[in-house]
């Protein structure tokens, strides 16, 4: 989504450049330095048009980005499902699967804001006018998660689970520290309501990383933003191109067979070999590729390689601290 086909529709109207660059950055201030102020954003116009311009065009492509992940054929189908999206703010993600299908869609969005509400109402009505949000899910549904589950917290996501019986979920969330421990709790309740993880986990064994004082596990997803978000970026001074998320899909009426391995950390490049650490059919391991004998294509697959890609292997040797793998398939592609 670019600045300039969003640009009509927000609710309010910046007299320049650097008057919306300054909105921004107050609105990036309550963020990271005032967390007590951070709900302003919320109840002003003004401000919720800045988060609109920057966050809801910068936060569009992960979307997709986080698809290519997926099951082809539970993407199929969630693409005819009511797609409702959970404190959906302007309307950012139910904008992106809009985008992304390429036809019309069922979206149904909830947010407790007003002005939220507004803005969102007003992108959806100006760029597809004769489509009309829905009041009521048909059919399937997928409830949708956009950095909204680590604010209301995993009691309040349950209740919305429980209020609306979805027969798939999906989160994309902040890939913090902070977050985890809620997502595993979140986890935890969906295997017992007999929801199938498709996303990331190869299982549904308890999660290894659970307890851990210093590591978690989320993903990366590098991003091309539109030229002109780009440039707001720049002006902001903000990376809006490579990402940290947390992600996780389920579903009731999807199964799929999940890889043996999710890459969960990408560890610095050697000379001889690539080093990453993964999740193997829960439990933890770290892998060692030896770049001999690998053709340029494959040492460019391994190098653009980030958390979150599936992965099977073929084991060579056991090592003292990992273990020395052939690349079987990446990213459910035969490598």
């Amino acid at each position: 989504m670019d600045f300039f086909r969003l640009k009509p529709f927000l609710l309010f109207d910046f007299k320049d450049e650097p008057d919306l660059i300054k909105a921004i950055e107050e609105v990036s201030l309550k963020f990271t330095q005032q967390r007590e102020r951070i709900s302003d954003y919320l109840n002003d116009p003004r401000l919720a048009s800045a988060y609109t311009a920057f966050y809801l065009t910068t936060n569009m492509p992960k979307l997709e980005a986080v698809f290519k992940w997926m099951p082809k054929d539970w993407l199929e189908m969630i693409k005819h499902s009511t797609f409702i999206d959970v404190g959906a703010g302007p309307g950012t993600f139910s904008l992106a699967f809009r985008e992304w299908a390429g036809v019309p869609v069922k979206a149904m969005q909830i947010e407790t804001s007003s002005v939220m509400r507004d803005q969102a109402r007003k992108i959806w009505e100006g760029l597809y006018p004769d489509e009309k949000l829905l009041q009521k899910a048909e059919g399937e549904k997928v409830l949708f998660f956009g950095h909204s589950a680590n604010e209301m917290g995993p009691d309040a996501v349950l209740r919305y689970i429980k209020e609306h019986d979805p027969d798939h979920l999906l989160f994309i969330e902040p890939g913090t520290k902070d977050f985890f421990p809620q997502m595993l709790k979140i986890r935890a309740a969906l295997i017992k309501y007999d929801f199938n993880i498709l996303f990331p986990c190869p299982s549904a064994a308890e999660c290894p990383l659970k307890g851990s004082s210093t590591d978690w596990c989320h993903q990366f997803i590098q991003v091309r933003q539109e030229n002109d978000v780009e440039r707001l970026s720049q002006m902001v001074r903000k990376d809006r191109r490579n990402l940290p998320l947390t992600v996780h899909a389920f579903s009731k009426t999807f199964s799929t067979v999940n890889p043996s391995v999710r890459v969960i950390r990408v560890l610095p490049e050697t000379k001889f070999s690539y080093d990453w650490e993964g999740c193997e059919l829960n439990h933890l391991e770290r892998y060692q590729i030896m770049k001999r004998g690998l053709n340029k294509n494959q040492t460019t697959l391994l190098s653009e390689t980030l958390a979150g890609a599936a992965l099977e292997v073929e084991l060579e040797k056991v090592l003292e601290t990992s273990k020395r793998v052939k690349i079987k398939s990446l990213g459910n592609k035969p490598f």
